[in-house]
């Protein structure tokens, strides 16, 4: 048992705040929450230093299995280049791919551990985390095993693995399109026994069809993979409507939506997971205030990838939401906590209440205010299931 002692502030999503309380921790999970000095004093106990303690951040949406940056690609961008004509002369994810189908598989597991580290310095308890990077059916189920055994080890966030075979149309498999989807499709039973919990498809201009992704979807419904799709990011060719008919976990970017659509995802129960750091580098806004007007729930993502969001970290994300897309400090917590949860349909985390996983996040601030005013606000002690990520 520990008890974390002088909370000054205590922010759980839909709650009122409660000041001068202290956290009881017991297997785990949250055994109770009550005034300061109820408990009996205890080996374990930490003292808040009468600091802001709020439920542990969770990335929605992050593609972290890569060797390096495509920074070239990130100045051109700067200069007007658009990503589609990137591509179009084999860079963007190809050229990803290819340096990262070159590279040993210890060495990208080193440099994905590096990342995860960061996430884990910086509040973040839950990250999901995809593959996507190698586009060959055989790689991409070596890199779920890769993620789910990097899950396995101390001191990172939990991870909650997506296969995303379906990222990008292999180079090598031009002209035979139809095949390649049907590959993906196939091996979506393989995907899961190798530990992976939600499938991904890319479906936008330029990448995959709608009956495309719905053909692997429900391949991987069938197999028992939960579903995420990669919607209407670069045009509005019909991701986020694919998603409400097949009652997907979570659409995600979503930058060219309008009203009908975020009234398709709130009443299919499709979470709307955006990625302020992407759309912005895109210079363009998720339509953020749309979706909560139309009931979606809302959930953040670093979008962390080597071409369009270097963040290893929610805290700038959180204050881009608000500051950019006019979220207040409420709305953006609670889509980097029970909105991220629900995204991923992870019932046990995302708000501090009695019998929840014990993942917390302990802030340098006295007020959750900080997290619309400081986008380098410091994390001085995160716990995931009551075990400490990182000290003060």
């Amino acid at each position: 048992m520990t008890t974390l002692r002088n909370i000054g502030r205590l922010w759980s999503p839909g709650e009122p705040v409660r000041s001068q309380v202290e956290v009881v921790i017991e297997d785990g999970r949250i055994a109770a929450v009550q005034p300061s000095g109820t408990a009996a004093p205890g080996m374990d106990d930490f003292d808040c230093r009468g600091l802001l303690l709020t439920p542990g951040l969770i990335d929605a949406h992050t593609h972290p299995l890569y060797l390096r940056p495509r920074l070239a690609e990130v100045q051109r961008r700067s200069e007007g280049v658009a990503y589609a004509e990137i591509a179009a002369g084999g860079g963007g994810i190809l050229q990803t791919v290819r340096e990262t189908r070159a590279a040993g598989w210890e060495e990208l597991a080193r440099a994905t551990r590096r990342r995860l580290q960061g996430w884990r310095l910086s509040g973040t308890t839950t990250a999901e985390v995809k593959t996507g990077y190698h586009l060959r059916v055989e790689d991409e189920l070596r890199a779920v095993s890769l993620l789910t055994g990097l899950r396995a080890q101390e001191g990172l966030p939990d991870l909650a693995v997506t296969y995303l075979a379906a990222h990008e149309l292999p180079p090598e498999r031009r002209s035979d399109r139809a095949g390649y989807v049907q590959e993906v499709a196939d091996s979506c039973p393989r995907a899961l026994a190798l530990g992976a919990r939600s499938c991904d498809v890319f479906c936008d201009q330029g990448a995959f069809t709608v009956p495309e992704a719905q053909l692997i979807l429900e391949a991987a419904g069938r197999a028992g993979l939960r579903m995420r799709i990669h919607a209407d990011e670069l045009a509005l060719t019909g991701g986020s409507r694919l998603a409400a008919r097949l009652g997907a976990d979570s659409a995600d970017h979503l930058l060219r939506i309008g009203k009908r659509e975020a009234d398709l995802l709130s009443r299919a129960g499709v979470a709307a997971t955006i990625c302020p750091m992407t759309a912005l580098s895109m210079r363009a806004l998720p339509p953020a205030r749309e979706l909560l007007r139309a009931g979606a729930t809302l959930a953040l993502g670093s979008d962390h990838n080597p071409g369009t969001s270097g963040a290893d970290s929610m805290i700038p994300v959180i204050y881009l939401a608000v500051s950019q897309l006019s979220l207040s400090v409420d709305e953006a917590l609670t889509a980097a906590t029970l909105g991220g949860a629900r995204s991923l349909r992870l019932g046990d985390r995302g708000a501090l209440s009695l019998g929840m996983r014990a993942d917390l996040s302990l802030w340098a601030a006295d007020h959750e205010g900080a997290f619309g005013w400081a986008p380098h606000l410091a994390c001085l002690a995160s716990w995931k299931e009551g075990r400490r990520l990182s000290a003060a």
